[in-house]
């Protein structure tokens, strides 16, 4: 009885983390492939779209914040149970009110509760695997790739079967159908809802209390830079790659299959970066390069979609490296984990909240100008400031030695 206790709550836990990592990306992408049919149905124009394609990273960047402060007064498998119902919540609001503000508060809803999934599901990790945290660390970032990338494989055809039963309506079918995966995760917290307190929990819930000052350095304020306009680029390119594909002529299943594929390749980029970044002592150059070939892939989405399609759409996949090359170096350019801390929650909150300006200006641009080249313009200019800014994170120094807490070259 004693070993069985001690066994179930980590097998039943390694399957709550998996199931939640599904969630973690389908609700974007999964919305995506789908935009035709809702600007049709529901006529949203491109500015309701780009406003639709902002939640995610404003509810990001919310939770990020909030997220300490719910873990005052919930355990870490019950903060991730009400996320995940709020998750199904929020999607099932979408398609029971099929009109722009009911689309807009489930969005909200939804995508508030996975910005805490976000923020959470790492301490889950240490909480349960406190000894495996680099191995399952991996395993929910693959498995959240993986929803990123099927569901905008599924949206399509579940769409087309759920047309027969909705007279024509069948994007509700597709877009409520991941509230199922969603409760599934939910249920699975349930076993560990009496779980005690951890110790991950309450060093969570401290979080911010004396954070340094790391908006002060140029370190600090690179990679909120780095973040930043990197998310704008690519937030709003996963919203409106698959109608960039349609009004190039391609079906919306293969403009689908395009916005998997990109999102796919997310899941190289997440051991390409971090590589690169450990490799090489100023990584600035390939920052360069991802860069340059963010922005010719997006051209060429842009201006000839269907001439090599196949070929943009890789090109301007590889371009956001510069996001998980960012995410390493917080822990290159802090010598303390507070200064670790303080990096990744000023860098990420103010980088989401830079990032929501993407799909706004994307769909301003897409309503007021025909085409797609000036809203690729826009992305090449700020893909320029992601450069600055990475000039300034890859500087062989410390934020603690930019806040005079560390004099320069002590180890």
């Amino acid at each position: 009885m004693t070993s069985s206790s001690r066994v179930r709550p980590h097998w039943v836990a390694g399957l709550a983390i998996i199931l939640t990592a599904l969630n973690m990306r389908a609700a974007v992408t999964g919305l995506s492939p789908l935009l035709p049919r809702l600007m049709h149905d529901l006529g949203l124009s491109g500015t309701q779209i780009g406003v639709l394609g902002m939640i995610p990273t404003a509810m990001f960047a919310v939770s990020a914040i909030s997220s300490p402060k719910l873990l005052k007064v919930l355990t870490i498998p019950r903060a991730l149970f009400l996320a995940m119902v709020l998750t199904a919540g929020g999607q099932i609001l979408r398609v029971a009110i099929p009109t722009f503000t009911g689309m807009f508060a489930g969005s909200l809803c939804a995508l508030f509760a996975i910005g805490v999934t976000n923020a959470l599901l790492p301490l889950a990790v240490r909480a349960f695997y406190p000894s495996r945290v680099p191995g399952w660390s991996m395993t929910y970032l693959v498995v959240m790739q993986i929803g990123m990338a099927g569901a905008p494989l599924l949206a399509e055809p579940l769409a087309l079967w759920g047309d027969s039963s909705t007279n024509g309506h069948g994007w509700r079918i597709s877009l409520g159908s991941w509230s199922l995966m969603a409760i599934l995760a939910a249920l699975a917290w349930i076993p560990l809802l009496a779980t005690p307190r951890s110790k991950v929990a309450d060093q969570a819930s401290k979080r911010g209390e004396k954070m340094l000052p790391v908006w002060k350095t140029p370190v600090g304020l690179g990679l909120a830079t780095m973040f930043g306009f990197t998310s704008f680029a690519t937030y709003a390119m996963m919203l409106f790659l698959p109608q960039m594909y349609v009004d190039g002529g391609a079906s919306p299943q293969f403009a689908a299959l395009m916005l998997s594929v990109w999102a796919g390749l997310g899941l190289a980029l997440a051991f390409i970066g971090p590589w690169l970044v450990g490799r090489f002592e100023d990584p600035f150059p390939a920052i360069v390069f991802f860069l340059i070939l963010f922005i010719i892939g997006n051209f060429g989405i842009a201006l000839a979609p269907m001439r090599a399609p196949w070929l943009w759409v890789i090109i301007s996949a590889l371009g956001p490296c510069t996001f998980p090359m960012g995410l390493t170096l917080v822990n290159v350019r802090a010598r303390t984990m507070a200064g670790a801390t303080a990096l990744s929650a000023f860098g990420q909150g103010a980088g989401y909240t830079i990032a929501c300006g993407g799909p706004l200006f994307y769909g301003i641009l897409h309503e007021h100008v025909a085409g797609w080249v000036w809203p690729n313009v826009v992305t090449a200019v700020v893909l320029t400031i992601v450069a600055v800014g990475g000039f300034f994170a890859t500087r062989n120094t410390t934020v603690e030695q930019q806040l005079g807490l560390i004099p320069p070259g002590r180890a």
